[in-house]
Order: structure tokens, then sequence, then C-alpha cells
């Protein structure tokens, strides 16, 4: 069922509570203070400790400005993350549909542009020639946050570069598992929704 009012979708509200569960939370590597749109990162990254954005970034191997920009684009398409961006936006201050300032300096606005327009062109995984697999998970309809955080627990259990057959058949998938993927660095080798090989990353 599709909610002309994102707000009200059931997928939201549980998302804005789970960040509401977070707020004031420091980071658990650095002790850092961090934003609603930081915590948010956290959910979406199926991250089972709240980090801020340097230390997500460093614990994926990226650099923040970049999984910043990810992260942003992944969730203009996705409406309920989209929708609790905005509102988290909303309560700090700044203005729904702008750049917050906690993240993003003056100068960062146009480049974070230009990595949007970027990574909407690195949708298509990589397709092999096997669909061997070292492991498998049915999912079932698991959405959003909860999909990731289980996705992620299933992956660290395996050796690096081991491939894990997954399962998921909510519709939202197709868009989560590829951006998830991107995200976390993990190597989507292949998917016909339902179905995705993930080859496990190196560290």
């Amino acid at each position: 069922m599709e909610f002309e009012d994102p707000a009200h979708d059931p997928s939201t509200e549980q998302l804005a509570q789970r960040v509401a569960a977070l707020r004031g939370s420091r980071c658990a590597i650095c002790g850092r203070s961090m934003c609603g749109h930081e915590l948010l990162f956290t959910v979406a990254s199926g991250s089972d400790r709240t980090q801020c954005l340097p230390c997500l970034a460093a614990s994926v191997a990226a650099r923040s400005d970049e999984l910043r920009d990810h992260f942003h684009a992944h969730f203009r398409q996705r409406a309920c993350y989209g929708e609790v961006w905005r509102q988290e936006s909303q309560r700090e201050g700044f203005a729904a549909d702008s750049l917050p300032g906690c993240l993003w300096p003056p100068d960062a606005v146009e480049r974070s542009g230009v990595a949007e327009n970027r990574m909407r062109g690195q949708d298509t995984p990589v397709a092999v020639t096997t669909r061997h697999a070292d492991d498998t998970w049915d999912a079932g309809p698991l959405n959003c946050g909860e999909l990731v955080l289980m996705l992620r627990r299933r992956l660290q259990a395996l050796p690096a570069r081991s491939v894990l057959r997954l399962t998921a058949r909510d519709l939202g998938a197709k868009e989560d598992i590829p951006a998830w993927c991107r995200l976390t660095g993990h190597r989507l080798l292949e998917d016909r929704h339902p179905e995705y090989w993930i080859e496990r990353r190196d560290t």
C-alpha cells in the first residue's frame, strides 16, 4: 500500500522512532555528539552502535564527504528515509529541502550535486557467470533498517570474500541492497530480485 503523505507511512514512523530513540547518543568510537542526520546514517548502515560520520566512513574505508553524499542521494530515492531526513533538518533549524549545515559547509553544495549524479550511474551491479554461494539467507519481507541490520550481521559472521545469497522480497530491496553495498564496500555480484549475491569485503 502506498501513502500519499510519507509522514504517515508506517515505515516512516518506525524509522523516525528509531532515530528518536538514539537522540542524544554520542559516537561509540570517538565520543563526539551526533546530529540527527548522523543517527539516520547509523540506522541506514545497519550498524549496531552509533557512529559519527567520520568514524562510520573510516569503518568502511571511505571518505567522509563521499559517504555523506552517497547516503543523501540514497535517501532522496527512498520515501521513508527522505521524510525522516527532512524532519531532522527541520528539528535542527535547517530548511527541509536544503543541505543541512551540520554536515555540509557552504562550498560543498556543488560538489555534493556532482557526487549524486555520479552515484546514479553506478546502479548496475557487476555481472558474473557463477551463482556459487558460501551461505544463504531468506530475509522474507524485511524492509529498510531491519533488512540491512540483519544483513550486516550475516556478512560479519562470514570470512572475507565469502559470497552470501540473499533472498529479499520487499520491493524496496531493489534500491536498498545495491545502495547499501556501495555504502559499505561489500560487492554486489549479481541481483535478480528477489535474489542477490553479495561478496563480503576484505576487512
